[in-house]
């Protein structure tokens, strides 16, 4: 039910096939079968590529590449909170710098460790459901995101994905988590390759 708290805070109930959405400031936290689930959107950028470097910089329609993905992004109805997930590289600053100025969240992390990233991320805004979408994807359909958040809030799944196998055509890779299933790779998982 909707708290006293949440009342004065402006939040808003919307109902939509017996599952109730709770919304404050313009973000959805899903709230199905009583069991309030907080979701995190988390996009991956880097500017170090060994096949484009900096692709996400690169000019689109008179913005960055990142910036027309972010926009996407912000485009579904699921999201949750969306972060852009960084490395703590110097050459990276710029992607924090973007951030600042169009208002977005941004976590920097271990070069190295593309797994540490997105948990930290998601545990820093304490997520409980984790969406992980990649930054050069600007054509990014928003219903496609939703579509696969919807999937997996309406089943008791821990990881579902359009990927495995591929679904959609490319630039749509869409894949969402438990915070629990990422949290046990986080801690398992100690091959690099697993980790990036």
């Amino acid at each position: 039910h909707l708290s006293s708290q949440d009342c004065r805070e402006g939040a808003r109930l919307i109902e939509k096939g017996g599952t109730v959405l709770l919304a404050r400031d313009g973000k959805l936290i899903q709230k199905s079968y009583g069991i309030m689930k907080r979701v995190v959107t988390v996009i991956q950028a880097r500017t170090g590529s060994s096949r484009f470097p900096a692709k996400i910089l690169k000019p689109l329609l008179s913005q960055t590449v990142l910036y027309r993905m972010v926009e996407r992004v912000l485009g579904s109805a699921r999201k949750g909170e969306v972060v852009v997930a960084t490395t703590d590289l110097g050459e990276d600053r710029i992607i924090e710098k973007m951030c600042e100025q169009n208002g977005w969240s941004c976590y920097r992390g271990d070069s190295m460790d593309l797994l540490s990233r997105h948990y930290l991320a998601a545990k820093k805004l304490n997520a409980d459901v984790v969406v992980k979408i990649p930054s050069d994807c600007p054509l990014i359909d928003p219903l496609i995101i939703d579509q696969v958040i919807e999937y997996f809030l309406d089943n008791s799944f821990d990881y579902a994905s359009n990927l495995h196998p591929a679904s959609y055509p490319d630039g749509n890779d869409v894949e969402v988590m438990s915070m629990d299933a990422l949290e046990y790779s986080w801690v398992t998982a100690n091959r690099d390759f697993e980790r990036e």
